[in-house]
């Protein structure tokens, strides 16, 4: 091999290397995606996680400027989760610039189509547009969600429906990552390797009124489940009038 050839190679050879070792691969002209981690338990690593995140999209058909309309309007908890199956198991591949209904076909899209915000966010825009608040894990009911707010594909975002245990140490959620749309049980707060991940609540989103499936049974709080993974209510929308 001529010797200009092998110095070529062993500079590739090194550059991927250092690319790695600070977790990211750029693959073309200033595009990153996430070097491979280890799997959680359960999944593999192309199942987890953001392979990267498309800039801010208005929702296709909306007029009015973002600021005016990022947090969206109320929303209850079971209209989000209904909202978040619409997406499971119908095919749609995780594209940065592709849409479906509207919203950008990605992780942090996802979690804004369910909730109903008129653009698609992105990890790190949630907080800036004023649309979520911090809350404790104690305070998690269906449709908030678990955030890693860094950017690109260092960020991601995975929609909490309810406790998978007593014990609180796994949830069942909604995610769109690589491989695809996900409803699954997730080690709380996230699978390992995958930065930092907090709870988080949409301000937009209401608890349901919630009436006892049975009369002679104890009610819960809104938006709580038995973590049997049966649901235990039947929540109904009230209107306002207004």
């Amino acid at each position: 091999m001529p010797r200009n050839r092998s110095l070529r190679s062993a500079s590739i050879a090194l550059a991927v290397t250092a690319s790695l070792s600070c977790g990211l691969l750029s693959v073309g002209a200033g595009v990153a995606v996430a070097a491979p981690v280890p799997p959680g338990p359960g999944a593999s690593a192309e199942q987890q996680a953001s392979p990267g995140q498309g800039p801010v999209t208005p929702v296709q058909g909306q007029k009015t400027p973002l600021a005016a309309t990022a947090a969206g309007p109320t929303i209850t908890r079971s209209d989000v989760i209904e909202r978040a199956k619409t997406w499971v198991g119908i095919g749609l591949d995780y594209s940065w610039t592709g849409s479906h209904g509207g919203y950008r076909t990605d992780c942090s899209g996802y979690v804004s189509m369910a909730w109903r915000l008129s653009s698609s966010l992105t990890t790190d825009t949630f907080a800036g547009a004023g649309v979520i608040e911090s809350i404790s894990k104690g305070d998690l009911k269906a449709g908030d969600a678990l955030l890693n707010d860094n950017s690109g594909a260092n960020g991601h975002v995975a929609l909490f429906e309810k406790w998978a245990n007593s014990s609180h140490t796994s949830y069942w959620g909604y995610e769109f990552t690589g491989s695809g749309v996900h409803h699954r049980e997730i080690p709380y707060p996230y699978f390992s390797g995958y930065g930092t991940f907090k709870p988080v609540r949409n301000k937009s989103v209401i608890d349901d009124v919630v009436v006892p499936a049975d009369p002679g049974m104890t009610s819960l709080a809104a938006g709580e489940f038995s973590g049997d993974g049966k649901d235990d209510l039947v929540a109904v929308e009230v209107s306002t009038g207004k």
